[in-house]
């Protein structure tokens, strides 16, 4: 069975769209170590639902009403705030909150864009749609005489112009990666977008799935050894992360430790670091006696679990590193490095993020 349309939902990741690949050993155990394996071997033979994993920063939401307002926000104001005119956003930014220094900036951002956004949304268009700014008046992109660059927040994005997408950055004043649309004002409920084409015009680029053209290779061997390594430790891996009384999340300890180590970028210790890091994290003392109790009993379960972890992570860097280089449109970097925050695998729903290299919020 390989790379099928996993649906991975977990009671420790209820919510998340997008697992990381290794996160799938936390989420679900040794056969979530299998599915890694087949999605990653997958890739090797058909990267064609493999998009960019776009950086925008910051976040809004654009739409109309039932009886056709156009309205925006920010984040800040979703649910909050019905937003119908550039100046009523503006000052709701700058007058909510406790006057944090990024607001003047925001609050100017989202008022030069309301009036194109609400030129670019179509009269008959109801709901509305979320995304992130990849440029705009108040932060445009650089223009030479053979690309158009910009950096919405830590990642440069460098477009030939002498693709389509180029050309169309180059005309217009406000760039946008979209992600998703809600049926109402305030919704937590939300489908993906299959078509961005009705939000886009002269002024406005909105876009959705940017997808890599490159095939990568797979190294076989190495996917192999991440199916042997889950057969013969399946049986405690599972054990060890299998909800218990008084210990329920083990899975979201062992996802919060993955994510203290690649925030402090300690990931070449993850085989080694557990023990320190929970007697000093908000784990209760009674769950940490237990989780030692555990590991005392079942010594192999937690080496396998980071082993793991950090095999599948091997794989997908090599990924990650060839698409990064290919020849393509638009290529990332990051602090003067190639690459960006990674990509997305639709089918599969995962992301392939450089955790060596990006650290999360």
């Amino acid at each position: 069975m390989r790379y099928q349309e996993f649906k991975i939902l977990t009671e420790a990741f209820k919510g998340r769209e997008y697992n990381h690949v290794e996160d799938l050993v936390t989420v679900d155990g040794s056969a979530g170590a299998m599915k890694a394996a087949d999605i990653l071997d997958g890739m090797g033979s058909d990267a064609g639902d493999v998009a960019i994993k776009w950086d925008g920063n910051p976040t809004f939401f654009w739409g109309r009403e039932p009886d056709g307002t156009f309205v925006c926000v920010g984040k800040n104001g979703w649910g909050k705030r019905k937003s119908s005119s550039a100046e009523d956003l503006s000052n709701f930014i700058l007058n909510t909150g406790k006057e944090e220094s990024w607001r003047p900036a925001f609050a100017a951002d989202m008022k030069a864009i309301f009036n194109l956004m609400k030129s670019a949304t179509p009269p008959n268009f109801r709901g509305y749609a979320y995304g992130d700014l990849l440029y705009t008046p108040n932060k445009p992109f650089n223009s030479t005489e053979d690309t158009v660059v910009f950096t919405p927040n830590k990642v440069t994005y460098t477009v030939t112009k002498k693709s389509e997408l180029g050309q169309r950055i180059a005309a217009s004043q406000v760039g946008v990666v979209a992600h998703t649309i809600y049926e109402t004002f305030g919704s937590k409920d939300s489908t993906p977008i299959k078509d961005v084409s009705i939000f886009n015009n002269k002024d406005v680029v909105v876009l959705g799935q940017t997808y890599v053209t490159h095939q990568p290779n797979v190294d076989t061997k190495q996917t192999d050894a991440i199916r042997k390594k889950a057969g013969a430790s399946g049986k405690v891996i599972d054990q060890f992360l299998a909800p218990q009384k008084g210990l329920s999340d083990m899975k979201n300890i062992i996802y919060s430790y993955v994510n203290h180590m690649t925030r402090t970028q300690q990931l070449k210790n993850i085989e080694s670091g557990f023990f320190d890091w929970i007697s000093t994290s908000k784990v209760s003392a009674n769950k940490q006696a237990k989780i030692k109790a555990m590991h005392e009993a079942s010594p192999k379960a937690l080496p396998s679990i980071f082993g793991l972890i950090k095999t599948i992570m091997t794989v997908k860097d090599n990924i990650i590193d060839q698409l990064d280089s290919a020849d393509a449109d638009v290529k990332a970097t990051t602090k003067g490095e190639k690459g960006g925050e990674g990509y997305v695998a639709q089918k599969s729903k995962v992301k392939l993020v450089p955790r060596t290299r990006w650290q999360p919020n």
